[in-house]
């Protein structure tokens, strides 16, 4: 509802007769028929990008109309492509004669230069002041976001599924980008190849990467269920293939599978510290549906292609980020814990305890810190690298699965 407005309140011309049609004694006065409001219509962001498609999750029975700029398209709000100043829009909803209201504030879209994302699976892609931690709105989607990465001066993003992504530059309306479908993860190498782990081949769990080279585009079939990427110092991209406990080497401009390694059940998140030819594998493996022993982190020697140290004491780990300049790793588990670990796969630090399922954590090495993000909370947890104390809670579209930070190298 507009701010210092009543509830509106719609009254039948019926019932406003019905008085002046009865006898005037107290039990005949009639009292006019008021119709309860319908509830507002559930909306993931409130504060949204130009370029947005916000999806409206409306109460039953209900039609929805939009006062102000932008319009409505099935069961989805569209935001104008560009606006030069703030906007407000609010989405009437009715029922019958009764109506609610709900206030979007739209925002044009913003410089990318010290921004950072959170990828927020059922909402959109959320923008932060690098250095402040300040949110600054929301590029919501029809789609569920499965990643998120930055490309040079631009943003991309692409959902779960199907196969349309987007592409934001400064200056221009978000592009929809054609990409394979199904996507699991996206990674920007710095010289302008951007690679997508998708499940798309025999029916969803064989998978391929999808390289863009220019106005080029090659698929290259990996193996099963591709979850982690992460780009070698030679130029190659590491992948997990969680169903095939197997990670392989793949070079994106020839466009084959160079050689591949068993790490352990279900690999998953995946780190690579050039500096060292190590990767790092995290292990997400379960047995009847529960925690199993094998599950834990494993550590590559990528130069020798075979496996260093391994170390099994984590149970349903996801994620791993390497802080290079301390030589630590971070390892989220699915149980709440995070594991600080050295390259060695020594315990360095007591595990951090974040939030009931901490998901892909990231690391920002211009800002020195730790982002975990927390689904089932909506919201990212931030610690300081050097103390490891939280110092922020960064409040998120619904359920965030990973940081992006512009600069991610090997």
């Amino acid at each position: 509802m507009r701010p210092g407005l009543p509830n509106l309140i719609l009254v039948t011309a019926a019932s406003l007769l019905a008085p002046l049609c009865m006898a005037a004694t107290p039990s005949a006065i009639a009292v006019p028929t008021r119709h309860a409001p319908p509830p507002r219509p559930r909306v993931c962001a409130d504060h949204i990008f130009a370029g947005s498609v916000l999806p409206l999750h409306l109460p039953h029975g209900t039609s929805v109309a939009v006062l102000g700029p932008g319009s409505i398209a099935g069961d989805a709000y569209v935001a104008p492509a560009q606006l030069t100043a703030p906007a407000e829009a609010d989405l009437i909803v009715s029922r019958g004669a009764a109506v609610n209201a709900q206030r979007l504030e739209l925002i044009p879209a913003p410089p990318l230069a010290q921004t950072l994302a959170s990828v927020d699976a059922d909402c959109g892609v959320t923008l932060y002041d690098r250095r402040t931690l300040q949110r600054l709105g929301t590029f919501a989607t029809a789609g569920s976001p499965a990643d998120a990465a930055y490309d040079g001066g631009s943003l991309i993003w692409a959902p779960s599924s199907g196969s349309s992504g987007w592409r934001y530059t400064p200056g221009d309306a978000p592009a929809a980008l054609e990409l394979g479908p199904n996507t699991s993860a996206l990674l920007a190498i710095p010289d302008g190849t951007v690679v997508q782990a998708n499940r798309d081949l025999g029916g969803g769990e064989q998978g391929a990467l999808t390289v863009l080279d220019g106005a080029q585009s090659r698929r290259i079939a990996v193996g099963r269920t591709p979850e982690g990427l992460a780009p070698t110092r030679d130029g190659l991209v590491l992948v997990s293939l969680t169903n095939d406990d197997r990670i392989a080497a793949v070079d994106p401009h020839a466009g084959g599978v160079v050689r591949t390694l068993s790490v352990g059940q279900r690999p998953f998140g995946i780190a690579v510290d050039g500096e060292r030819g190590l990767a790092f594998v995290a292990l997400n493996s379960i047995a009847r549906m529960a925690p199993s022993q094998s599950g834990g982190v494993v550590a590559v020697d990528l130069r020798a292609w075979r496996i260093a140290r391994v170390r099994h004491d984590a149970r349903l780990a996801l994620g791993v980020a390497l802080d290079r300049t301390r030589g630590r790793l971070f390892l989220t588990e699915e149980l709440g814990t995070v594991l600080v670990l050295d390259e060695e796969l020594r315990s360095v630090h007591a595990a951090l305890h974040p939030c009931a399922l901490p998901w892909l954590p990231t690391i920002d090495p211009a800002e020195q810190r730790l982002f975990v993000p927390c689904p089932r909370e909506n919201r990212v947890i931030v610690y300081d690298l050097a103390t490891l104390r939280e110092v922020a809670r960064m409040a998120t579209s619904p359920y965030p699965l990973r940081v992006a930070v512009p600069g991610e190298a090997p």
